[in-house]
């Protein structure tokens, strides 16, 4: 028994760890772009975050389908893959150059939920997936926590390259730790995607995470610069964008257990609601503590909301939760594409507050749209 809770630690820890990386290659921009010798413009800036989004959507679907049936193998090449492109990212001299490593990291950070969430469900079963679901998205908040904490240090006193080659070499050994995981490959059921899509709840779950994701996405990409024309010096500010997370690691950790308590649909609706509330916070700045007091809080909410959508997927279809993945986080992320350039439109002409604005609405829209549409057997 021991070795068998042993084995399922270590899974939880090498496929969260995999999606931590995915995570924090792709937010890792919003912060070391301030710090970058190439200077980019906001046009720039909202250019390289789609193209990661671009290439990460790309994959979505086909590896969805493919980590049914092989997601060790999908697991390795993607990190492998995402390794050699962070240090492209970090060796780039030119912005076009870096828009080049950005789509081609998205391309293979692209596959590694999926694959994730598939081999999480090939080894948990019944009551115990969403706790462990709840565990490995730990991976969620640590990356933003970390990545406001350490990366404004490790550009200021190493330079802006220096994280990008960082998460190169430990995308390389994590890809290496899955060689002696004991996971087989199993039988692809030969379901198509016409039929995936064809499920109402796969539809509404893709929707209206495509509507929170647009407004999580605008968030976590510009809060930092946000927290910048506060007056916040650049540590004070990665510390703030920290607090967007904090909180989280403890929620994260229970979420599994308030979502097998009070259901998938309601965690979705009702702690969804709460963060676009939040989110018209940020338009009102009183002072630093507020600003303080709203992240956090919003951390706690948002990686509640993080597993409660994993676990959605993970139960509309058991047998093809690699494809229903794939297939509703292609849409997921697809509003990263957008995010960047309706950003960069609203603060350019009418600023942060009203970003803020629009976001609360989007989100609260997604929140009532899982209240009244859909149904899911749990």
């Amino acid at each position: 028994m021991k070795s068998k809770e042993s084995e399922q630690v270590l899974v939880i820890f090498i496929t969260s760890l995999s999606f931590f990386l995915s995570y924090f290659s792709r937010i890792a921009w919003s912060i070391v772009s301030v710090y970058s010798s190439l200077k980019p413009t906001e046009l720039q800036d909202s250019i390289i975050f789609s193209l990661f989004f671009i290439g990460y959507v790309i994959v979505q679907i086909p590896s969805g389908f493919i980590a049914n049936g092989y997601p060790k193998v999908t697991s390795i090449i993607s990190l492998l893959g995402l390794s050699f492109a962070s240090f492209l990212s970090g060796y780039a001299n030119s912005i076009v150059f870096e828009y080049f490593s950005s789509i081609l990291m998205g391309l293979f950070a692209g596959w590694i939920y999926p694959t994730t969430i598939r081999i999480l469900s090939c080894k948990f079963s019944g009551k115990e997936l969403p706790i462990a679901i709840g565990y490995y998205s730990l991976a969620w908040p640590l990356s933003i926590v970390l990545a406001g904490v350490t990366l404004p240090y490790l550009s200021i006193n190493f330079g802006w390259r220096f994280p990008y080659y960082l998460i190169s070499i430990i995308s390389l050994f994590t890809a290496l730790s899955y060689l002696p995981m004991p996971i087989k490959n199993s039988k692809i059921e030969r379901k198509s995607l016409f039929l995936v899509a064809k499920n109402r709840n796969v539809i509404i779950v893709s929707f209206s995470g495509f509507l929170f994701f647009l407004s999580y996405w605008i968030i976590t990409l510009y809060a930092y610069k946000y927290f910048l024309t506060l007056g916040m010096n650049s540590y004070i500010a990665g510390l703030t964008y920290s607090m967007l997370a904090l909180a989280g690691i403890p929620s994260t950790v229970i979420a599994g257990y308030i979502i097998r308590k009070i259901g998938i649909k309601n965690s979705l609706a009702f702690f969804e609601g709460i963060y676009g509330l939040l989110t018209f916070n940020l338009s009102y700045y009183l002072s630093m503590i507020q600003i303080f007091i709203i992240a956090s809080i919003m951390g706690f909410v948002r990686f509640i909301i993080t597993p409660a959508n994993s676990s959605a997927v993970s139960v509309i279809d058991r047998k093809n939760a690699g494809s229903v993945s794939g297939f509703a986080n292609f849409f997921w992320q697809s509003s990263g594409i957008l995010a960047p350039l309706i950003a960069s439109i609203i603060i350019t002409s009418l600023g942060f507050k009203l970003l803020w604005l629009f976001s609360g609405f989007i989100i609260i829209l997604s929140s009532t749209i899982y209240l009244f549409l859909l149904k899911i057997k749990e």
